[in-house]
């Protein structure tokens, strides 16, 4: 109970009218959220009222109430159904999401293969560049002995 009286001493009272009654609400809402809704409910009840205008204040605020439970669960319904296309379209985009990580990944072990690929090739023709040179190195000192050898022969001559 002390925290009952304790949570009421902490609450605003608002006045606001419904009706062309006065109502106090004691609450801990913002002032203005509380008006917002206030003047909805009044506008809502002075509509029914201007339908039905021999129904008791009872049986207006009733009808309001029902009207005003109405478009509740029609816009929380529409709101369900937008989650669920959200939800849907979101699964759907995941799947594309996993999709693409998974042409990544093999995008990225085909690079990978390929870098490999691209070393060993380097390798290979650093090897062929070395064989090469030392064949040129070969094929120079081939040539300077038969030139050495037709010379010498030419000299015997």
């Amino acid at each position: 109970m002390d925290e009952n009286i304790r949570r009421e001493d902490n609450l605003k009272r608002i006045e606001v009218k419904i009706a062309g009654m006065n109502y106090v609400l004691k609450t801990d809402e913002d002032e203005e959220y509380i008006m917002k809704i206030a003047n909805y409910i009044n506008k809502k009840m002075t509509e029914v009222v201007a339908n039905e205008p021999q129904l008791s204040t009872s049986l207006s605020a009733m009808l309001t109430a029902f009207l005003v439970a109405d478009e509740y669960f029609k816009h929380l319904l529409e709101c369900d159904e937008k989650l669920s296309k959200v939800a849907v379209e979101s699964e759907k985009y995941q799947k594309e999401v996993e999709e693409y990580k998974e042409k990544l990944k093999e995008a990225e072990e085909k690079l990978l293969q390929q870098n490999q690929d691209i070393e060993k090739l380097n390798e290979i023709i650093q090897n062929l560049n070395q064989e090469l040179e030392k064949t040129k190195q070969e094929l120079e000192k081939t040539k300077k002995e038969l030139d050495d050898f037709i010379n010498a022969f030419d000299g015997d001559r």
